[in-house]
């Protein structure tokens, strides 16, 4: 305590110099005049008393130096007067005055924007709990350029014992979709799986999240809003879950809210989520049609090269779904959803920044 408050008194001392100067002349003249008279009273004469007394003090200006040193900030002292010059200087040269501090404004503009691209790609953490659990998983296929997964395929893992603690999936390119009532708007509609936001370690702000029931064919419809569409079309009303939507021109009743924050795992648009609701037929193995996203969140203390090993028994047998001739073209992939975001990205990101 007592170290802070020396530290505050010097604090204010330094900005408060010219007043500490004059008083200090002050005292020093006081100590020098007192010195001269003794020197008179011993008997030498008015300029040797002076000298001598000058001589006693060790000189006027190392002196007040000393006490600066002892009693301010001395790189405070020497940063204002830095400062002060600067400004003197860029005063008397008011056109590259100008020049500099545009040029300057443009440089922390520019950094300041490329920085905040870099950040989401190479800092920043996902937008989901523990998001270094999260990848993503599929076949590799040329005519393909992200790993899918066929919807019978994926069923087939599904019911096996796999290396992740959960699983889901999504409908590549969702659909778009209309609500067809009062202020008609056209929006973008993603099917999930029930696992989604369990996967991803996301709950609604409101209401509740899928559960299996919803996530089957020929049952009632239900769906989960995005933030943006809640304000813009409840006014943020927290008895929206419950109430009814026609989208496309059949009811859905809608079950929850997803937090602001939210964004999807393959960054598309998202307006509102719907359950997949696969039926048997897209599941058949003879009739591979449905293709899927395939997401997962790992076991702890599982790594990407344990998970590419406990799936190989099951990729070896899908590869017999696939012609010939394309199997050697067909691998496994498994990443971390960052790596899958940012794709190619990292490396000019890094230039960039």
């Amino acid at each position: 305590m007592r170290g802070l408050r020396a530290w505050l008194i010097r604090l204010s001392a330094a900005f408060r110099r010219e007043r500490a100067d004059t008083e200090l002349v002050e005292e020093l003249a006081s100590h020098v005049q007192m010195h001269v008279e003794e020197n008179i009273r011993a008997g030498m004469t008015p300029e040797a008393a002076r000298r001598d007394a000058l001589m006693r003090l060790g000189g006027v200006e190392q002196t007040k130096e000393s006490y600066r040193d002892q009693h301010g900030l001395p790189w405070l002292d020497a940063l204002l007067q830095d400062l002060h010059f600067a400004f003197r200087m860029l005063a008397t040269r008011p056109g590259f005055s100008a020049v500099a501090i545009l040029t300057l404004a443009l440089g922390i503009g520019a950094t300041t924007a490329v920085f905040s691209v870099v950040d989401r790609v190479l800092f920043r953490s996902l937008p989901y709990p523990h998001d270094e659990q999260l990848v993503s998983f599929g076949v590799k296929a040329p005519f393909e350029g992200i790993e899918f997964m066929l919807a019978p395929e994926y069923a087939v893992l599904r019911s096996q014992n796999t290396p992740f603690a959960s699983m889901t999936s999504l409908t590549p390119r969702g659909a778009d979709c209309e609500i067809t009532e009062e202020n008609p708007v056209r929006l973008s509609c993603a099917l999930v799986e029930c696992t989604f936001l369990s996967t991803l370690g996301i709950h609604p702000i409101v209401g509740r999240d899928f559960i299996p029931e919803d996530d089957r064919p020929n049952v009632p419809r239900v769906a989960l809003l995005s933030y943006g569409l809640w304000k813009s079309r409840f006014a943020g009303d927290p008895k929206a879950a419950g109430k009814s939507l026609s989208l496309d021109g059949k009811p859905v009743r809608i079950i929850g809210v997803l937090p602001a924050e939210f964004e999807m795992p393959n960054l598309g648009p998202a307006d509102i989520l719907l359950p997949q609701a696969l039926d048997e037929s897209a599941l058949d193995r003879n009739n591979p049609r449905v293709v899927l996203r395939a997401f997962a969140r790992l076991k702890p203390s599982v790594t990407i090269e344990q998970v590419k090993a406990g799936l190989k028994p099951w990729f070896q047998d899908s590869l017999r779904f696939v012609p010939p001739p394309f199997r050697a073209e067909v691998s496994l992939r498994v990443r971390s959803l960052r790596d899958r975001q940012i794709e190619d990205s990292r490396v000019g990101a890094w230039i960039l920044l």
